[in-house]
């Protein structure tokens, strides 16, 4: 019997592919001819596959993917929701940034999520960085997963309805923690954070994928940096959403909004439409290429 599913886990060379009709898993195989073509399925990918017995089947087609990242190794991903601690440890606006460059760089959708809202006290860091997000157009939502705030959880539970979810982060930002509250149960070990260090401790060591609201989360290991220098420079330089708007208003076609002359980026800094730390920590992206 022909179905069609999705992969939502890869143990070795067995499939777990979600029915869409009944919902039910089967444990598949690919067909040999993937091996053949060196086509390898991925956790996300759409398939095609026949029923055999005692909820086994075997995978004979893989739809054509719309996106597919390598960390994690997922395909088709709808979202990527970066967990970004308000404090402890401080906030990092060029990692941030650097996330938002890279997500959007590969035409993927970037929600922000601070989390530690209970340990800001003050105003001060809210009208220098985070009030800026939602203002450049960016999806936002501020949580703690100390203080029980319904309504706020609610909400930042239904962006998973349906979806392929990639969940990142700096490490100690709070993402075990905010997986273990989206999932009501203890799946992930979660640890204090090292004062001594002022940094996080790691608590996530290989990707894993969980399912939430008929769709599917893939969180990653927790790590502080990436490497941008495969990518080109003419594509960073409109990779944010807010820079390709306007990139064309530029003078020059190619214009990298350094240090070319009538650069509508650059005009949009001075104008305070795009906040100077924003742009600063642009320059610093493109100075590693």
């Amino acid at each position: 019997m022909h179905q069609t599913g999705m992969i939502i886990r890869i143990i070795s060379e067995f499939c777990y592919v979600k029915n869409d009709i009944d919902h039910q898993i089967y444990v598949c195989k690919g067909k040999g001819l993937f091996r053949h073509q060196e086509i390898k399925p991925v956790a996300g990918d759409y398939v095609q596959f026949e029923i055999q017995n005692n909820k086994q089947g075997i995978i004979y087609q893989i739809e054509q993917r719309k996106n597919e990242l390598y960390r994690p190794r997922i395909a088709n991903v709808d979202q990527v929701i970066i967990i970004t601690a308000m404090a402890e440890p401080a906030f990092n606006s060029y990692l941030l940034n650097k996330y938002l460059a890279f997500i959007e760089y590969k035409s993927l959708k970037p929600v922000i999520v601070f989390t530690k809202k209970d340990l800001v006290k003050t105003d001060e860091l809210y009208q220098k960085y985070f009030n800026w997000y939602p203002k450049l157009g960016y999806e936002v939502y501020f949580i703690s997963n100390k203080k029980d705030d319904k309504k706020v959880w609610q909400q930042f539970k239904q962006l998973f309805q349906n979806k392929i979810t990639v969940l990142t982060g700096q490490t100690g930002s709070g993402k075990s923690s905010t997986l273990n509250t989206l999932l009501q149960a203890e799946i992930i070990k979660t640890q204090e954070i090292s004062k001594a260090l002022g940094r996080g401790k790691h608590t996530t060591t290989a990707s894993a994928i969980y399912e939430l609201l008929d769709g599917m989360i893939a969180d990653t290991p927790g790590f502080s940096t990436f490497d941008l220098r495969d990518y080109e420079k003419g594509g960073l330089a409109r990779s944010y959403h807010l820079f390709n708007q306007y990139a064309n208003e530029c003078k020059f076609r190619t214009c990298l909004h350094l240090h070319e002359p009538h650069c509508k980026i650059k005009a949009l800094v001075q104008a305070d439409v795009i906040p100077q730390f924003f742009y600063n920590d642009y320059v610093r992206i493109m100075q590693e290429q």
